[in-house]
C-alpha cells in the first residue's frame, strides 16, 4: 500500500500513456518507462511495466482482433519466448546502475533512431524465418531495456499495411513480450506483492485509457503526439543519465 500512496501520479499518467499506445504505437510505453524509471528502482521497473503493458496490449489486442495477421504473430510470438529466454538471465542479474543506464540509452534509442521503411532483406533467409529472427532480438532488447514495441511498428509499416494492423500485430506481440517477463522476472524470484495495489490501479487506469485510445485511433493526428513525446521522453532519458552521473 506504501508505494500506491508514494506513487499515485502513476495510475493517471497510464491513462494518458494508454491513450498515446493506441493511437501511435508504443510511444506511451516508452514514456510510462521512462517516467517508472525515475521513482521506481531500477530492478522493479522492466517486470511492473511488463504487468501493466500485459494488459493493455491484451484489451487492445481484443478491440483490433479483426485486423490481426495471426501467420506473423505465431512466428513473431515463437522468436519472442525464445528471445526472452535468451536474455532473461542477463536481465535479472544486472546491476541497478547498468539498468537504469540501458534504460534510459535505450529510449534515447528508440525515439531518435531512424524508423526503418522496410526490414533488410537476405535472399538466402526465408521471409518467415527473418520475421522470427527479428522477433528473437527485438524480445532480446525488450527484456533489457522494457519497450521495443516501435521496433515491430516499424517492420510491420513496409509494404502499405493499415494502421489498424499494425497496431494488431503490434498488441499481440508485445502481449506474448511482457508476458514473458513476469514469468523471467517472477522465477528469479521479483517480488510483486508489495507492487500489487499499484499493479491494479495501474492496469485499471490503462484499460480505460486503451479503450479511449482506439475510439480516437482514426480521428486523431498523431503528428503532434509524435513531437511532443520525442521531447519528454528526451528530457526523460538525460535525467535518468544525469541521476546516474550525480552518484
Amino acid at each position: 500500500m506504501d508505494n500506491l500512496i508514494n506513487h499515485w501520479w502513476l495510475i493517471p499518467v497510464v491513462f494518458l500513456t494508454a491513450i498515446i499506445t493506441a493511437v501511435s504505437g508504443a510511444g506511451g510505453g516508452v514514456l510510462l518507462l521512462g517516467l517508472m524509471g525515475l521513482v521506481l528502482p531500477a530492478p522493479a521497473v522492466i517486470p511492473l511495466h511488463g504487468a501493466v503493458m500485459s494488459v493493455q496490449n491484451a484489451f487492445r489486442g481484443g478491440l483490433l482482433l479483426r485486423y490481426v495477421d495471426w501467420r506473423f504473430v505465431g512466428i513473431g510470438a515463437f522468436g519472442s519466448v525464445i528471445g526472452a529466454l535468451l536474455a532473461g538471465p542477463v536481465a535479472v542479474s544486472l546491476p541497478e546502475t547498468w539498468m537504469q543506464g540501458l534504460l534510459a540509452v535505450g529510449l534515447l534509442y528508440l525515439v531518435w533512431a531512424p524508423k526503418l521503411k522496410k526490414p533488410p532483406e537476405f535472399k538466402w533467409i526465408k521471409p518467415d524465418v527473418g520475421v522470427m529472427l527479428i522477433a528473437v532480438g527485438v524480445s532480446a532488447i525488450s527484456m533489457l531495456i522494457g519497450a521495443a514495441g516501435v521496433l515491430f511498428s516499424a517492420i510491420r509499416r513496409r509494404g502499405g499495411r493499415a494502421k489498424e494492423g499494425v497496431l494488431a500485430d503490434q498488441s499481440w506481440l508485445m502481449l506474448v513480450q511482457h508476458g514473458m517477463k513476469l514469468v523471467v522476472f517472477g522465477l528469479a524470484g521479483f517480488a510483486f506483492g508489495p507492487y500489487l495495489p499499484l499493479i491494479v490501479s495501474m492496469m485499471a487506469m490503462g484499460l480505460l485509457g486503451t479503450y479511449v485510445g482506439v475510439v480516437l485511433l482514426k480521428r486523431i493526428d498523431t503528428v503532434w503526439f509524435d513531437r511532443i513525446f520525442k521531447v519528454v521522453v528526451t528530457l526523460l532519458a538525460l535525467v535518468m543519465l544525469g541521476k546516474i552521473v550525480l552518484r
